[in-house]
C-alpha cells in the first residue's frame, strides 16, 4: 500500500508539470488555516462563515479563500475584517512561523481520551507545538509542523509539501481533514485521531457560479490487529488505506450542500487493484456488501472495506440583522436492504450558530443521535480508527471497539469577549449510549472552560476541564499555555 501511494505522489506530479506547461495558471497552492490549535482566531473564522456566506464544508480552510470572501464584510463588520486581515498577514510572505505554543497540563485520571485533539490524553503534563511555510516557488509550498506530548508522542500533523495551481491543489504527507461544517465534531472524518500519511487532490478556487469544491484523498493508517476478511478467514495485522471524497456546491447564496464519502479497505496480505476499489464505490452493493439477496457479492471473504456516507448542509440566514448558520447532516455506515441509493444506520446532525448575540458573544450548538454500527465494522476489529482512536464524531471514542451500540451526544459553546484584551469560552458536551451487553454505560456531563488574554502582544491561556464519563468516574484536568 505504501507503494501504490508513492505511485500516485509521482503520477499526480508529473501531471502537475504537464498541466503548468501550457502556463494556464497564474496561482500556484494556497496554505492551511489552524484547524483546532487556535481557538480564538478559529472562533472569528466561524463568524466570517456565516456572515460572508462562506460556501466550504470542510476545513481546514485555504487562507486564499479566506482571503477572497474577507473584502465582502469590510464595511459591514469592520471589526472582524481587521482581526482576520491581520492574521492573514503572516500567510502573506515567503516564509513564516504561523503558530507556536506551549502548555503545562495537571490530571487526576490517566484514560480521558480529549475531544478533537489527534488522541492526545489528558494526563500528558506538557506539550508543545509549531506549525510554519515556505514558499518555495510559485507552485510549491512546504509546510512543517508537529505536536510533541510529555508521554513521548510526536505527531507531524501539519507537515506536508503542496505544489499545483488554485484549481488542482495537491498536498502530499500529514495534511488533516475535517469533513463537515460542525465546529465542534464531524460523523465522517475529524482531528480526534491522528492524521494519517496521505496524498490529497483539492481547489480553493471554486468552479462556476454554483461555487463547485472538491476534496479528495487517500491515506494509509497505522497498522491494526485483527483484520479479518470472511468468518473462516484467519485474523490478521496489516495498514489500511482510507479513501475520503468530497463534493460540495451552493445552489443559492444561503444554502450550500455537500457530498461525502469515507472508503477504509485493504490490510494485510489481500491483493485489491484499482478496479476492485471503483467497483466498490459506484456499487457497492454488489461489490463490498456480502450476502444480499440476489446480489452479485455471496462469498464474504471478498469484501474488503468499510464504507460511510454522509450529506450535509449550511444555511447561512439572517432575521431582524441576526446572522446564523443552521447546519443538517445526513449520514449512514451502511446501505439499506442492500440498496445502493439508500443508507442505513443512520446518523443525524444538526447544528445551530449564532456569531453575534450581541457585539461581544456568540453561541454554538450541536446535537447527533446515532442509530448501531457507527465506528465499528467486521473486517477490522479495532473499528473505524487510527492508532486505537476513532476517526469521527469524539463520540465514538467513548464506547468499546467491538460495541455496536447507537446513541447521542450534544455540545453547547458560549463564547465571550470580555474586554478588548480577553476572551473567555464555556464549552459544555454530553454523550449517551444505548442499553449495552458489553459495559453499563451512563449519560456523561463535561465542561471545558478557556481564558485567553493577551500579554506582551501574543496571547496567555487558561483551562479547565471536569465531569463524569460515561463510566461513571469524575476527572478534572488543568492547564496553562502560551501562545505566539
Amino acid at each position: 500500500m505504501i507503494a501504490s501511494l508513492l505511485n500516485i505522489s509521482k503520477i499526480t506530479f508529473f501531471l502537475c508539470v504537464a498541466l503548468f506547461s501550457f502556463n494556464g495558471f497564474t496561482k500556484g497552492p494556497s496554505p492551511y488555516l489552524p484547524l483546532k490549535v487556535e481557538p480564538l482566531i478559529e472562533l472569528e473564522l466561524h463568524r466570517l462563515a456565516t456572515v460572508a456566506k462562506l460556501p466550504i464544508l470542510t476545513k481546514p480552510y485555504h487562507a486564499a479563500t479566506i482571503n477572497n470572501y474577507l473584502s465582502t464584510i469590510q464595511d459591514s463588520h469592520p471589526q472582524l475584517y481587521m482581526r482576520i486581515n491581520k492574521y492573514l498577514k503572516r500567510y502573506k510572505k515567503e516564509a513564516s512561523l504561523t503558530h507556536a505554543s506551549v502548555q503545562l497540563n495537571y490530571a487526576n485520571k490517566d484514560n480521558i481520551v480529549l475531544p478533537n485533539q489527534r488522541g492526545q490524553m489528558a494526563d500528558a503534563n506538557y506539550q508543545a507545538n509549531f506549525s510554519g511555510f515556505w514558499q518555495a516557488s510559485q507552485y510549491l509550498i512546504i509546510n512543517t509542523g508537529a505536536m510533541y506530548y510529555e508521554n513521548g508522542d510526536y505527531l507531524r500533523n501539519s507537515s506536508f509539501i503542496s505544489f499545483g495551481a488554485d484549481v488542482f491543489q495537491v498536498d502530499i504527507g500529514y495534511r488533516e481533514h475535517w469533513m463537515s461544517p460542525f465546529q465542534e465534531s464531524a460523523t465522517l472524518l475529524s482531528t480526534q485521531a491522528k492524521p494519517p500519511l496521505s496524498v490529497t487532490l483539492s481547489n480553493y478556487n471554486l468552479f462556476t457560479d454554483y461555487k463547485i469544491k472538491y476534496e479528495v484523498s487517500l491515506g494509509l493508517l497505522d497498522e491494526q490487529d485483527d483484520i479479518k476478511f470472511g468468518r473462516e478467514t484467519p485474523s490478521v495485522s496489516g495498514e489500511p488505506a482510507l479513501l475520503t471524497m468530497h463534493l460540495s456546491a451552493q445552489p443559492f447564496s444561503w444554502w450550500t450542500i455537500g457530498f461525502n464519502r469515507t472508503f477504509m479497505f485493504a490490510g494485510g496480505e489481500k491483493s485489491i487493484s484499482l478496479k476492485d476499489i471503483w467497483n466498490a464505490i459506484i456499487d457497492p452493493v454488489n461489490n463490498d456488501n456480502c450476502g444480499g439477496d440476489g446480489t452479485d457479492l455471496q462469498d464474504c471473504s471478498q469484501e474488503f472495506g468499510n464504507q460511510q456516507a454522509s450529506i450535509t448542509n449550511k444555511f447561512d440566514l439572517n432575521f431582524f440583522n441576526t446572522p446564523f448558520s443552521f447546519y443538517y447532516e445526513y449520514a449512514g455506515e451502511d446501505t439499506n436492504n442492500y440498496t445502493n441509493y439508500k443508507l442505513a444506520n443512520l446518523a443525524n446532525s444538526f447544528g445551530l450558530f449564532l456569531p453575534y448575540i450581541n457585539e461581544s458573544m456568540s453561541l454554538n450548538m450541536e446535537f447527533t443521535t446515532f442509530q448501531s454500527h457507527w465506528y465499528n465494522h467486521h473486517i477490522y476489529g479495532e473499528g473505524y480508527s487510527n492508532d486505537n482512536i476513532r476517526m469521527g464524531h469524539w463520540w465514538g471514542t467513548r464506547k468499546g471497539a467491538k460495541d455496536l451500540v447507537g446513541g447521542e451526544a450534544g455540545s453547547i459553546r458560549l463564547d465571550w469577549n470580555n474586554s478588548n484584551d480577553s476572551q473567555i469560552s464555556f464549552l459544555y458536551r454530553s454523550a449517551n449510549f444505548n442499553d449495552s451487553k458489553y459495559a453499563d454505560y451512563e449519560l456523561s456531563h463535561e465542561l471545558e472552560i478557556n481564558y485567553s488574554k493577551i500579554l506582551w502582544s501574543n496571547f496567555l491561556g487558561l483551562k479547565l476541564y471536569l465531569g463524569k464519563n460515561n463510566n461513571g468516574e469524575k476527572f478534572v484536568q488543568t492547564g496553562i499555555s502560551y501562545t505566539w
